[in-house]
């Protein structure tokens, strides 16, 4: 994809605080991006920010609070956003029903601005492990079956939904390279064709 692809767009990034978020911070930045990072960690986005504070702005928000996605929302209003990047359930894993109402509120609530952009949401969540329990069973079906679902409400709109999905251990994480290419081609021009898709990424095997 070319180098700048995102020059002059505006990219959100919601829960922005965990180390996926750093790396699809700056990876959007040196695609030309403006980033906004949200998360209720106020100290950890300015640190992310301070990296290149002449592209990211940090936003303390819990984006967990319907409320006050409702408000950023109203206050964002119809100014173009080219992609949304849900990271709540990295973020806060243990915050299931939170999660799950707060990705399709929040895409609800800047739809507008998503409209006005062309823009894309992304969900990024790991897979339950083996010992998992029932109740992180039906997270991880819930958050996969998402992007269709909400895919279904949108395309009207021409926003585009999808997730990726990262392996459960950390000992198979996917290399970050992996992780902001994906990203990158779903959030870009290239990705355009593909909207409800669940796309798993995998460990590399040495």
């Amino acid at each position: 994809m070319p180098e700048r692809e995102f020059s002059g767009q505006t990219v959100l990034i919601a829960a922005a605080g965990c180390e996926q978020g750093v790396a699809l911070g700056h990876a959007f930045c040196a695609a030309g991006a403006r980033v906004v990072l949200v998360d209720r960690d106020e100290a950890r986005i300015i640190e992310i920010a301070t990296l290149a504070r002449d592209r990211i702005e940090p936003l303390a928000l819990d984006p967990l609070r319907p409320d006050l996605c409702r408000r950023l929302g109203e206050i964002w209003a119809d100014e173009p956003l080219a992609a949304l990047i849900h990271l709540q359930p990295l973020r806060h894993p243990e915050r299931i029903g939170a999660t799950l109402t707060a990705i399709p509120a929040l895409t609800r609530d800047l739809a507008g601005a998503l409209r006005a952009g062309q823009g894309s949401v992304l969900t990024l969540f790991s897979a339950p492990n083996a010992l998992a329990g029932v109740d992180r069973q039906l997270f991880d079906r819930a958050l996969s079956a998402m992007p269709e679902t909400l895919q279904g409400k949108l395309d009207a709109r021409g926003i585009r939904v999808n997730g990726l999905r990262l392996p459960a251990s950390r000992c198979e994480s996917v290399p970050e390279q992996d992780l902001t290419a994906a990203a990158l081609f779903l959030c870009g021009v290239r990705g355009r064709a593909v909207g409800g898709a669940l796309l798993p990424l995998r460990a590399r095997c040495d």
